[in-house]
């Protein structure tokens, strides 16, 4: 009897440790979520901050970035948004969830940028894509390419690219024609699918 009614005087407090201890660990996560979020730099920020439509636009464009690098192999060179857009790349080629917008393609050394424009001014971000390619001495060097990630792509022919996409909220003022090397130089964020 006595072994008993001593197991039924331990087990609240051994509940109360177990709830104790699962406070802790989820106060540490929140504590470390908060901390991931805190570290990252004011001009990166997740996709899912956007409106549904711009998110929409966001995922079509990882989406599309492969076979934009496919052609970029194929064909030695980035593909026009014209082309894009005539076989039915999305966001190229947009559906009637997203917003319309004027694709551009400007390029100038080892950048490359797609520029997406909303057809009507309010209706969405602008959208830029940044590709960056190796210079000669970088190919020269032959070092191994980076792991493969969000921002890291290699190509089909085993080039390695920088690639991140950006938006800014649009106004009346045009996109500058120069190729964008840091967008966020001309306040545009980064957004990350990884960050949510």
């Amino acid at each position: 009897m006595r072994e008993g009614s001593s197991a039924r005087e331990v087990a609240p407090w051994l509940v109360l440790a177990l709830v104790v201890w699962a406070g802790g660990l989820a106060l540490q996560h929140l504590r470390a979520d908060s901390r991931t979020v805190a570290a990252l730099p004011s001009w990166q920020e997740s996709f899912r901050a956007l409106p549904e439509a711009d998110q929409r636009t966001f995922r079509h464009l990882r989406e599309s970035l492969y076979e934009l690098e496919r052609w970029r192999v194929v064909t030695g060179r980035w593909p026009e948004p014209s082309s894009l857009r005539a076989d039915g790349i999305e966001p190229f080629s947009e559906d009637e969830h997203t917003v319309a917008r004027t694709w551009s393609l400007r390029q100038h050394g080892v950048y490359a940028t797609y520029v997406g424009v909303p057809i009507r001014r309010g209706a969405g971000a602008r959208f830029v894509v940044v590709y960056v390619e190796p210079t000669p001495q970088v190919l020269a060097a032959k070092e191994p390419p980076p792991p493969e990630d969000e921002e890291h792509h290699t190509l089909g022919d085993g080039t390695p690219v920088h690639v991140t996409v950006w938006t800014q909220d649009d106004s009346d003022e045009p996109v500058p024609d120069e190729v964008l090397a840091f967008p966020a130089a001309q306040g545009w964020v980064q957004r990350l699918g990884r960050a949510d």
